[in-house]
């Protein structure tokens, strides 16, 4: 499971690097413009052109990826053994593919964003998991092995069923998929060029991925599957309560192009996100070890591994309010096309998060906390993620974004009240549970149901019953006394 949460990490690192941040933040903001000027031509050209540069670059990328994987695999991963070194290089060479695919894959998402399409690239990664599910379970049952590698298999098979399923759809939106490499086209050249700073942007984040995977590779066996296991659990939230935001928001913002008219979409969106990520990292951090219980505990991974999840799970919800607003405000840049001060600012958290993330790390594995040490990894990516966040925010009202702090105060405080008091009340509730009922699987889910309902119960009386009986109130006395 090392080897493969490893080498997983490599061409998502490419696929990150050069797709999903990168394309959303240059070309979604000029191919949204052109359809609110109904110039459907230029757009259409414009995607044409994007296409044709992306299959290029893809190709381009999975050949040297293949060719230079037993390199890569070495020189990132300094504390792997020679036996994981010739599995992860195998596995690394399986998925790397992956990356060039999944970077049509983020072309199809801009395209489909722009045009108001939000469920199907957001459903598509649904077939990308099945993909995954049903080939370990064929690969069981036929005798396949080594599992891990046919896991690999469907890793990559699932990222091309991915991209197909949505093929269809912006076919239909554009009138044709043929790539064109048309670098003549101002606007391409221009996608491009602003792709560049995004990319690098992406970049800083993604080498903190890669080096909080080579620091996990000096630590004890089992960090590794431990960072990727925990990463799992906190995407759910992340992409639930913040992507989807986010990527919503960006188009609109995009449309709007001023700073004073895009402030309502950055309001809206921030009340939504910390409406259900701040409960969600305190259920993550106070119940983690539950829910990685149900979902994994079960074969070789035993309650020892759930600890260890549980340790980086808790770490990473520290961060979770922070990372899953990150995106929301660094749409805000890119909707006025800016593409380069986000750059700088991740820089600097993510070189503060590394060095922090790495002495949490060192100090954990040298006091006896075994590979729970990866959770100072996760501690410090949480510190650079508010950092970048607080530095985003500085950087907008400078520029002139009226300030809203005075509109979400009151969000913020029900939230975190209510947040709090759910946490409090549902702990002596979950130990009682406990004591009473025992520790078996269906026990843990009928906790973890429990607490669940009586904590949300509690929050939603707090947070949301409030802001809802306020709203009722304004519009039934805005309405005129004689249709009451």
């Amino acid at each position: 499971m090392d080897a493969y949460a490893f080498a997983v990490r490599i061409p998502n690192f490419f696929r990150n690097l050069l797709s999903e941040g990168a394309l959303s933040a240059s070309f979604v903001p000029v191919f949204s413009s052109f359809l609110e000027q109904k110039e459907t031509d230029r757009a259409r050209r414009l995607a044409q052109g994007m296409l044709g540069f992306l299959l290029s670059l893809s190709t381009l990328v999975i050949a040297i990826g293949v060719a230079m994987a037993p390199w890569i695999v070495e020189m990132i991963g300094p504390g792997l053994q020679e036996e994981d070194i010739v599995l992860t290089t195998t596995l690394v060479r399986i998925l790397f593919p992956m990356s060039g695919i999944m970077i049509i894959g983020a072309w199809c998402l801009g395209v489909l964003t722009s045009h108001r399409r939000f469920f199907l690239p957001f459903a598509a990664p649904v077939i990308w998991n099945l993909s995954q599910i049903v080939g370990l379970l064929i690969g069981t049952r036929m005798g396949w092995g080594p599992l891990v590698v046919v896991l690999a298999w469907s890793t990559l098979i699932g990222s091309v069923l991915q991209v197909g399923i949505q093929l269809p759809s912006v076919r239909k939106l554009l009138g044709t998929v043929r790539p064109k490499f048309d670098t003549n086209f101002g606007p391409t050249r221009r996608t491009i060029r602003n792709a560049g700073p995004v990319a690098v942007g992406q970049g800083v984040f993604q080498i903190s991925s890669l080096t909080d995977a080579a620091i996990a590779t000096l630590l004890f066996d089992g960090a590794i599957a431990g960072l990727y296991f925990a990463q799992r659990l906190v995407l759910l939230p992340m992409a639930l309560f913040g992507a989807s935001v986010a990527v919503a928001a960006l188009p609109e913002m995009s449309r709007q192009g001023q700073l004073d008219e895009i402030q309502p979409h950055v309001i809206s969106g921030f009340r939504r996100i910390i409406y259900f990520t701040v409960p969600s990292a305190v259920v993550l951090a106070l119940f983690g070890d539950l829910i990685t219980s149900i979902i994994y505990q079960r074969g070789q991974f035993d309650a020892t591994g759930v600890r260890v999840v549980h340790w980086i799970l808790a770490a990473y919800a520290t961060g979770l309010v922070a990372t899953s607003l990150l995106k929301l405000f660094t749409g805000v840049y890119h909707g006025i096309q800016d593409t380069r001060t986000p750059v700088k600012y991740a820089s600097v958290s993510v070189i503060i998060g590394i060095l922090t993330g790495a002495s949490f790390a060192f100090w954990m594995n040298t006091h006896g906390y075994g590979n729970r040490a990866a959770a100072g990894l996760a501690l410090g990516g949480a510190i650079g993620a508010w950092i970048n966040l607080g530095l985003l925010s500085i950087g907008l009202r400078s520029r002139g974004l009226p300030t809203f702090r005075d509109k979400v105060k009151g969000t913020i405080l029900r939230v975190v009240v209510g947040a709090a008091i759910a946490g409090f009340v549902t702990w002596p509730i979950r130990e009682a549970l406990t004591r009473v009922l025992g520790d078996t699987f269906m026990d843990r889910v009928l906790i973890l149901v429990t607490v669940l309902l009586v904590g949300g119960g509690c929050y939603l009386l707090i947070a949301g019953l409030p802001e809802t009986l306020k709203r009722r109130f304004r519009k039934s006395t805005s309405q005129p006394s004689d249709s009451i």
